[in-house]
Order: C-alpha cells, then structure tokens, then sequence
C-alpha cells in the first residue's frame, strides 16, 4: 500500500479528498478510485479500524495497515502544493523562499535529528502578525489560516507576537513562554519570529509589477487594494508622509492606546526617506526593516538573554527569523528564513543558520 504525505492531499466536496499519488484500498469500508483519483468514503463518526485496510475517524486522522500495526499517515487536511509558476512569482522576490509545510517538517526533522528533541516536547513561540490568515490551518477545516499543520505537534503555540510579528509582548511573553518549558520530560523551547508580506499571482497586478504586499482573500473580489500586512503599509506610510499630522520623530505619548502602531512608525522612521519607490517595493522594504528590528530584539541584550526574562538554566532554546509569506486564499504560503539559532541560558546564542538552511532548500 502506498504511503500517504499530507501535502499531496486536499479536501474536495462532501467525503471525499484528492488522491495525488496511487493508493490501494481494501478492507470493509465504502470507498472507491475515480478520475481524477478521487477516493471517496463513508466516514465512521467514532474512532474505529476497519480490517485490512484504511480508516476514517472524525478527528480527521486516516490510517494505513503496516505489517501487524496500523500507522497514521495523514494527521491534517492539507491544500495540494502550489504549481511552480507560483513558486516563480514568490521566488522573484525572495529567491529562497519554500513552502511553509516543507518549512515546519524540516524544523521539526532537523531539532530532532541535530539534538535529539521530540516534536511534540517542544513547546513553540509565534511570533507573527494577529492578521486572520496567519492562524494555523486546522484539522478537518477548510479555514483560511495559512501557518502550517506541520507545526501543529509542537506544544501550543504560544502567541509571542503582535501587529507586523514584532515580539510587542516583551520581555515578560518571554519569561511566561520560558516558564512552561517541559523541564520534567527535559524538553526545549522553540521561537518563530517572522513579519509577513502577501503576494498574490493575479495576471493584472503581476504584470504590473504591484503583486508584492497584496493577496486575494476569501471574500474579496480580487487583491487589488489590499494591504498585506497593512499594520506594516500604515506604519511606512505614516513614518515617510506623517498622515496624522503628529510629531516626527514620533513620541509615545501622542499615540495612546495605539503602542503597536507607534512601535513599528518608530522602527521605520529612521527609514522614511527610502520609502520613495512603489507600493510593492516599500512594501518590501517596511517588512525587511521590521523583520530586522525584532531580530535584533530578540538576539539583543534586551531580549531572550536578559535577566528578566526569566529563561530556566540548561533549557534549548530553538529561533527561527525570517519573512512570512501570505497567498491568495486556497494556496499554501511560502517561508523565506534568515537565520536559525540556539541559546543556552549561561553559554549564550549558537548558529545553525547555514546548516538549517542546508536542510530547508536541499
């Protein structure tokens, strides 16, 4: 019987879910192979095996018979991998850039592999925008989250993040995301940290060059006029034409109740005079400045390693940085990554960025 992988599967209509690859069904279950390879089922509504074959429970888990034991095989509905012209678009922009499942099975394979961590004794920190399509792909759910379900076995997440993906909780997320390292069963932690820009492959706005910093949302008419992310638009906007008539430099207290959006103007006002390009240009510029600034926080004697984040002794903990990449609704997103490293509370940050990235674009 062939074996199943999670991103060669998507959910069609009713019971039924697009088979890329050949697959032998047997065993008492109403299942059959149709053009184009389409299995279709009877779900069973309560976790059961079905004899000599696959089953279907309602956590959405499917699973093969292997010699005298029964196997998971898909642990998540997943939208089929993108086509390559996709690719090509993204890739003009950020030439390293992969699909974000591919990105959670290399992070989850090269922990395990490189230190001996099990996923599932990791417990994550996201640190991304609180834009609706950054939630994560559920099981069983056409949603429109895009953060993969391959990073589902780790533990949490915690949400580390705020607008732009800039860590904005601090120093105190820190020593709370710390605290619940898994100490007793001698786990790690694992940090994500990554700003997010949209890029959609409508003809239109590829053609004209204005694709970067926009995708097609679920319920829009089109990606024309989107803002992706739009906390990371307003805030160049603001630091390069000051549209709301404030001071510049910008001053804390004439942004009351609006921290997050101070933060990023004040990141990106040093910046302001560059922002003289297109939308999709400064968009790519305000996502880089923003990405590097949480980096240097998170890296920074004010950020993991001081004092006052309480991180436990002797406890792993894993950083990912990079840039997140949004899609047009229905497609997978994409991860460009900029570093991978590691910090032991005592002995300070080692990197693993070149042989990570080995990994991620081998």
């Amino acid at each position: 019987m062939s074996t199943l992988k999670t991103n060669n599967i998507e959910p069609v209509s009713g019971n039924a879910i697009t088979i890329n690859s050949s697959l032998t069904v047997t065993g008492g279950i109403t299942a059959s192979l149709t053009t184009p390879d389409v299995l279709t089922f009877d779900p069973i509504l309560t976790p059961a095996v079905v004899t000599g074959g696959m089953f279907y429970s309602s956590s959405g888990n499917f699973y093969v018979a292997s010699s005298s034991a029964w196997t998971p095989v898909l642990t998540a509905i997943n939208r089929q991998p993108n086509p390559s012209s996709y690719d090509t678009i993204v890739q003009t922009t950020y030439p390293n850039a992969v699909d974000s499942y591919h990105f959670g099975e290399v992070a989850k394979s090269f922990i395990s592999g490189t230190f001996g961590y099990a996923s599932d004794n990791i417990v994550l920190a996201n640190s991304i925008c609180s834009d609706d399509v950054d939630g994560p792909v559920f099981i069983n759910e056409v949603n429109i989250g895009q953060f993969p379900s391959s990073t589902n076995q780790f533990l949490g997440p915690f949400m580390a993040g705020g607008l732009a993906g800039y860590p904005h909780t601090g120093r105190l997320a820190v020593a709370a995301w710390a605290s619940h390292a898994t100490t007793e069963t001698s786990g790690a932690l694992f940090l994500i940290n990554m700003p997010h820009i949209g890029i959609t492959q409508q003809p239109d706005l590829v053609a004209s060059q204005d694709n970067v910093g926009r995708m097609h949302r679920r319920g829009k008419a089109s990606a024309t006029g989107d803002q992706t992310c739009g906390a990371a638009f307003f805030a160049y906007t603001q630091s390069a034409v000051n549209i709301l008539g404030l001071s510049v430099p910008p001053t804390a207290s004439e942004y009351v109740d609006n921290y997050q959006w101070y933060t990023l103007v004040d990141i990106l006002y040093p910046f302001s005079a560059s922002f003289t390009g297109s939308y999709s240009q400064n968009m790519v510029k305000s996502t880089e400045y923003i990405r590097s600034a949480s980096d240097a926080w998170i890296v920074g004697p004010n950020g993991i390693s001081n004092p006052l984040s309480f991180v436990p002794a002797n406890v792993d903990i894993f950083y990912c940085n990079g840039t997140f990449i949004n899609t047009d609704d229905g497609y997978n997103s994409y991860v460009t990554v900029n570093s991978f490293q590691k910090f032991v509370s005592g002995s300070g940050w080692t990197n693993f960025t070149a042989a990570f990235t080995g990994s991620l674009l081998a």
